[in-house]
């Protein structure tokens, strides 16, 4: 196996994970769910862009710790 085609495997690997990455940067919470989703059904390409969409829209937990009351 040569250094390109490893590092095409590589690049592949973490280009699949997208949307758990995104889940886990974000904190949101039901990280482990979009984990699954992404391992089982990511090869699909619309679940791979429906976990993406997910992992954007879905409040992550920081939010709620910056809620001031007047």
């Amino acid at each position: 196996m040569s250094t390109m085609e490893l590092t095409l495997y590589l690049l592949a690997f973490i280009a699949y994970f997208v949307p758990f990455y995104i889940a886990r940067y974000r904190r949101i919470s039901g990280q482990h769910l979009v984990f699954w989703f992404n391992l089982l059904f990511g090869w699909t390409l619309i679940a791979w862009a429906i976990l993406i969409v997910v992992a954007l829209s879905v409040h992550s937990d920081n939010s709620s710790r910056h809620s001031y009351s007047a």
